[in-house]
C-alpha cells in the first residue's frame, strides 16, 4: 500500500501513546525524539495522550482513540509513530474510526502491544502498519538506527527493513506478514479484529517470558489454529528467554506443534524488542529463501 520513501523534508509526523502512558521520568526521551524529527526538518503533532496522568494511562479509551482518529483524518500528517507499550492498547478499540481510517491511510509505526493496533489496522481497515519502535532512534543503537530509518524513511533504500535470518524448518517461506508480539496479538482472538492467518506468514516475538511461558502462549496459537493453516512462521527476538538461553527449549517445542505440516520456520535476531532492531511491514509480503 504505501512505497519508500514515506517522507520528505517540510513533512508533519504525529506521535502517540495508544498504550500504557508514558512516565513523566521519560520526557526527556519523546524531546530527544522530537529534536531528531526536528533535525530532518519534520513537524511534529504530539497527540495529547502521552503520559501518565491517572495510574498506568495517558487519557481514558475514549479519549486516546480520538487523539489517534484525529491523526489519521488530519492530511497534514504525513506518518503516525507510537511511543509506549504496556498492556491497554485494546481499550481503544471499540473507539477507533476505523472506516475513517481506510478512507485516509497512513503509515502507522508501533510494537509490542502495539501488535493489538497494527493487526486491527490491517483487518478492518485494510491497511499495511510497521512493526518498529521508533524509540529506538533515542536508544542504544541510536547512530545506527537513525542511519537506517533515514535513509529508508527518506530516501527509500530498504537498510531498516533488511533483516538476516536461518532457517530452522524448512527453506522457503513466502507470503503476507501478520502478528508481532506472542502475547499481545492474542487479545485480538474471538475478536472481529483478529486477522485471518490462513496462508500467511505468522511473525512471533516476546520481551518478557521464559520457557515455561512462550511455549504455553505457542500453545495457544496452535490451538486456535494458525500453526494449521499459516504459510509459515517468522520467529523475532525473544529477549527474556534468549538473556536465560532458553531459545532451544521453545525451538524444539515449535518443531513439535508443527511436525504434522512441518510449516517453514525462519528465525531472525534483528526484529523485535532489541535496540538494534529493524522493522517489518505488517500486511506486507514477504520472500525469504
Amino acid at each position: 500500500m504505501f512505497t519508500l520513501p514515506l517522507l520528505k523534508e517540510g513533512d508533519t509526523v504525529g506521535i502517540i501513546a495508544c498504550s500504557d502512558g508514558i512516565e513523566y521520568g521519560q520526557r526527556a526521551k519523546i524531546e530527544e525524539l522530537i529534536s531528531v524529527f526536528n533535525a530532518w526538518d519534520l513537524e511534529v503533532d504530539v497527540a495529547t495522550t502521552i503520559y501518565r496522568r491517572n495510574s498506568f494511562f495517558s487519557g481514558p479509551p475514549r479519549e486516546r482513540a480520538d487523539e489517534l482518529n484525529r491523526l489519521f483524518a488530519d492530511d497534514n500528517i504525513k506518518a503516525i509513530f507510537d511511543v509506549s507499550g504496556g498492556d491497554s492498547a485494546n481499550h481503544m478499540l471499540p473507539y477507533i474510526d476505523f472506516e475513517m481510517i481506510k478512507a485516509n491511510p497512513k503509515p502507522f509505526f508501533g510494537l509490542s502491544d502495539l501488535s493489538v493496533i497494527l493487526n486491527s489496522l490491517y483487518t478492518k481497515s485494510n491497511m499495511n502498519t510497521y512493526h518498529y519502535y521508533i524509540m529506538n532512534l533515542v536508544r542504544e543503537y541510536k547512530a545506527e538506527q537513525r542511519k537506517n530509518f533515514y535513509n529508508s524513511i527518506f530516501e527509500g533504500k530498504s537498510d531498516l527493513f533488511d533483516f538476516s535470518y536461518y532457517w530452522i524448518q524448512g527453506e522457503k517461506l513466502e507470503g503476507q506478514v501478520l502478528g508481532g508480539n506472542l502475547r499481545c496479538s492474542l487479545k485480538l482472538v474471538g475478536t472481529e479484529y483478529f486477522p485471518d492467518f490462513r496462508d500467511k506468514v505468522i511473525l512471533l516475538e516476546s520481551l518478557s517470558g521464559r520457557a515455561n511461558r512462550l511455549t504455553s502462549l505457542m500453545t495457544q496459537w496452535s490451538h486456535i489454529g494458525c500453526f494449521d493453516k499459516c504459510a509459515g512462521i517468522i520467529l523475532g527476538t525473544f529477549t527474556e528467554l534468549e538473556e536465560h538461553y532458553e531459545f532451544p527449549i521453545v525451538k524444539e517445542y515449535i518443531l513439535e506443534l508443527t511436525k504434522d505440516r512441518k510449516v517453514p520456520i525462519a528465525k531472525t535476531d534483528e526484529i523485535g524488542h532489541n535496540p538494534d532492531s529493524k522493522a517489518i511491514v505488517i500486511g506486507g509480503e514477504v520472500a525469504l529463501a
